[in-house]
């Protein structure tokens, strides 16, 4: 109808957090940057458009994969080895991939923004069937990567945060000219912390004597960093550990059981946060899972990491990020971590990895991605 205000679809699938976070910040930019201009919707696509069985399936095996991450990193090697012969994904996600064509004709966006590639596939799946009047851009999420699955020529255009990504989908064989760099999309309230975080300090009751480190594995709280914090905290070292378990109860009834353990390691036991921008812009390290959000968000604000595992390979580029520039550090055992826990508590671990990320000037791209779509669509 005429005058109807664009329609924005974002596309994505609510697998951990990482796939939704980037879209929400970008919508929130959009809305702040162009008030009233456009209809924007963000669905979790396999749920909304009806293919509930593979909808649990896919989280359920993410699930499984963050606590058993070989089957998963077997998977990433298999497609990789199938290249961009992506024909299998009928089969595997035949349900997913109907509804999906089916929701996307009906829906009838004027841009579909996917950031998951089972959603770009998707959508180029339906233009191609439908003729459907849309543009289709897609951002990669892994801020280092550019698997096979993301790489899809049909696409018009294909962001990625870092010059590695776009290397990566080079390689699988995307154009250049369907490839553009534009920093990470972050939560707006990374970007607008209050200039004064000491209130929050305060709140957390955080001992301003001593080093502060961060404990997070992601949404779903599944993770051996758990497990090692438990052991670390016998080594009685004088810290703050703040430690998040997210939307995990078993988690965080184990965390719990650590408060007051230890006369020096003060613990702080979290469960699922709204806050995690004050509670990064509060410590000097954060520590966990290789996640693309927690360690972008981490980095923008000049904060080093201590990953102490990785998923699939796609996180592992992550991995290599940080020990290519010196910005933090992979402790995948209890020994190593410990160690590095206790240099960081009464040595000077972290003092070179800040003055690196300072010099990677690092920015997020929240609002230059707002910027794009709008152009996109004539803004």
């Amino acid at each position: 109808m005429q005058g109807e205000k664009p329609k924005i679809l974002m596309t994505m699938l609510e697998v951990g957090f990482g796939h939704k976070a980037p879209a929400i910040a970008v919508r929130e930019a959009l809305d702040q940057l162009y008030p009233d201009r456009f209809r924007i919707d963000i669905i979790d696509f396999a749920k909304e458009s009806g293919a509930l069985v593979i909808d649990e399936q896919l989280k359920r095996s993410w699930d499984f994969a963050l606590a058993f991450p070989a089957s998963v990193r077997i998977g990433y090697l298999l497609m990789e080895l199938a290249g961009e012969n992506k024909d299998y994904l009928n089969l595997i996600f035949k349900d997913f991939v109907d509804k999906g064509v089916d929701y996307l004709h009906k829906a009838a966006p004027d841009l579909i923004f996917a950031t998951h590639p089972l959603c770009l596939y998707i959508a180029v799946k339906a233009r191609e069937l439908f003729d459907l009047k849309c543009k289709i851009i897609a951002y990669v999420v892994d801020p280092f990567d550019g698997y096979a699955w993301w790489a899809d020529e049909g696409a018009d255009m294909i962001l990625v945060a870092t010059e590695r990504s776009k290397q990566r989908l080079l390689k699988h064989g995307i154009s250049e000219r369907n490839i553009r760099i534009i920093g990470f999309p972050i939560n707006r309230k990374f970007m607008d912390l209050p200039v004064d975080i000491e209130p929050v300090k305060r709140q957390l009751e955080l001992d301003p004597d001593k080093k502060t480190v961060l404990i997070t594995a992601g949404g779903q709280g599944i993770g051996k960093v758990y497990l090692f914090i438990e052991a670390i905290t016998l080594l009685n070292l004088p810290l703050n550990v703040i430690v998040v378990s997210g939307k995990n109860p078993g988690t965080k009834k184990r965390m719990d059981k650590l408060v007051g353990l230890s006369k020096r390691t003060k613990i702080i036991s979290l469960g699922y946060v709204t806050n995690m921008n004050e509670l990064v812009a509060s410590c000097d390290a954060v520590i966990g899972k290789a996640g693309a959000s927690t360690a972008m968000e981490s980095f923008f604000l000049n904060k080093p990491v201590v990953l102490t595992e990785w998923a699939t390979y796609n996180d592992r580029y992550i991995i290599n990020f940080v020990l290519d520039y010196k910005i933090g550090y992979y402790c995948p055992t209890l020994f190593s971590l410990g160690r590095v826990m206790k240099d960081i508590a009464e040595g000077n671990a972290l003092e070179s990895c800040v003055r690196n990320l300072a010099e990677l000037r690092m920015k997020p791209g929240t609002d230059d991605v707002a910027r794009f779509l709008a152009r996109e669509l004539g803004a």
